[in-house]
C-alpha cells in the first residue's frame, strides 16, 4: 500500500512538473525567448505532448529559433494534428491550402480545417470559412457564412468582420446591411482596423460617393498589409513634395503602405486618395516622367486630415522597407501562436 502511494505520489509530481514545464515553454515561446522555449519544450515534444510539438513545428516552420526548414516542421505538426490538437490541424491546412513545403491539396487543407472546427475551435471555423471563399473552382460563400457566423458567435474578430463582408453584399446569404454593420460594430469594438474603416462609411448618406468609396475600400483592402520596420525622425519625409515615400511599384504597393500605417497610439487610419501632383523626371517609366500620389490621412484624435505624398515610380531606396512617417506608428507582427 506504501509502495501505491508513492507510486502515486511520484506519478502526479511528474504531470505537475511537465504541466509545469510546458507552461513555462509556451510562455517563452510566445514572449519571442526561442532559446528558452527549446530548452522547455523539445523534450516534451520528443515525448509526444501534442502543444509541445505544435509549436516546436512553428518554431522550424516560421525561423523562430531556427533556420526555417519545412521538412523539419511538418512531422511535428503532423504528430500534434494526428493528436487532435487544432492550433496543428489549422496550421497543416494552411500549408496544404497554399502548397506551402507540401503538395497543394484543397482536399486535404478542407479536411485539416474540417477537423479542428469541428472541435469549436473558432479560429479553425474562420479558416475553414475563409477556405469555401478562397478555393477557385469550388468557392461555396453559403458554407462559409455557416463556418464564419459560428466563428464570429464566439467573438472571432475576423470572422465577424468576414460575415459582415458577406451580409453587405449579399454572398452566400440574404442581404441584409443592418446586421452587417452590427457584426463590423463588434469586431470595430476590438480594434479590427478593417472593419473600423468599413464602418466609417456605412456611417455615412447612401449617395453614389459612398458607393465609390466602399469600392475603393475594397480594393485598397485586398492589397493587404505591408510590414513596416522603423518610424522615420525626419518632419518633412512624407509630407514634403521633395521627400515621398517609395513605397514600390503600382496603387497595391501605396495601399499595402498606408494598411499599415497606425496613428501614435495605434489608432486606426482612414486615407483616400486626392489626386495626382508634381511631376518629376524618372528613368524608371517608358516616357520618362512620374508624378506623386496625394492621401489624406486621419485618425481618431487628429484635429484635421494630413496630406501625405508617395511615389509609386522611382526604385526604393536602402533600407529597402520604408518607414512611417513621423507621429505614425504602424502595425507590429502579431505575437507567436
Amino acid at each position: 500500500m506504501l509502495r501505491l502511494c508513492l507510486s502515486l505520489a511520484l506519478l502526479l509530481l511528474s504531470v505537475a512538473t511537465h504541466a509545469g514545464e510546458l507552461e513555462d515553454g509556451l510562455a517563452a515561446y510566445r514572449s519571442k525567448d526561442y532559446a528558452q522555449a527549446l530548452l522547455l519544450l523539445q523534450p516534451l515534444a520528443e515525448q509526444g505532448v501534442p502543444e509541445a510539438q505544435y509549436a516546436f513545428g512553428q518554431m522550424y516552420r516560421l525561423g523562430r529559433g531556427f533556420i526555417r526548414s519545412l521538412p523539419e516542421a511538418l512531422p511535428w505538426l503532423q504528430q500534434s494534428a494526428d493528436a487532435n490538437y487544432p492550433p496543428a490541424q489549422i496550421a497543416l491546412g494552411q500549408m496544404y491550402e497554399s502548397g506551402e513545403g507540401v503538395k497543394q491539396n484543397f482536399e486535404t487543407a478542407q479536411q485539416w480545417f474540417q477537423k479542428a472546427a469541428e472541435s469549436g475551435n473558432a479560429k479553425a471555423q474562420l479558416h475553414l470559412g475563409l477556405h469555401y471563399i478562397r478555393i477557385d473552382p469550388g468557392r461555396d460563400f453559403a458554407k462559409a457564412a455557416v463556418w464564419l457566423k459560428l466563428a464570429a458567435q464566439q467573438n472571432e474578430a475576423e470572422a465577424q468582420y468576414f460575415l459582415a463582408r458577406l451580409l453587405l453584399d449579399g454572398n452566400g446569404v440574404e442581404k441584409d446591411p443592418a446586421e452587417a454593420m452590427l457584426w463590423f460594430y463588434r469586431a470595430g469594438a476590438q480594434g479590427h482596423a478593417p472593419s473600423q474603416r468599413f464602418l466609417r462609411l456605412l456611417k455615412q448618406a447612401d449617395t453614389p460617393d459612398r458607393g465609390l468609396a466602399l469600392r475603393d475600400l475594397r480594393r485598397q483592402l485586398s492589397a493587404g498589409v505591408a510590414v513596416l520596420e522603423a518610424v522615420s525622425s525626419d518632419a518633412g519625409y512624407g509630407f514634403d513634395k521633395a521627400h515621398p515615400v517609395k513605397t514600390g511599384p503600382g496603387f497595391v504597393s501605396e495601399w499595402r503602405y498606408l494598411n499599415a500605417l497606425r496613428g501614435p497610439h495605434g489608432e486606426v487610419v482612414h486615407y483616400q486618395r486626392i489626386g495626382a501632383c508634381c511631376a518629376f523626371e524618372t528613368k524608371a517609366v517608358e516616357r520618362g516622367k512620374g508624378f506623386l500620389d496625394q492621401y489624406t490621412l486621419i485618425y481618431e484624435g487628429l484635429d484635421k486630415p494630413v496630406t501625405i505624398y508617395l511615389d509609386m515610380f522611382e526604385a526604393l531606396s536602402l533600407p529597402a522597407v520604408p518607414p512611417a512617417p513621423l507621429g505614425f506608428s504602424f502595425v507590429r507582427e502579431a505575437a507567436a501562436d
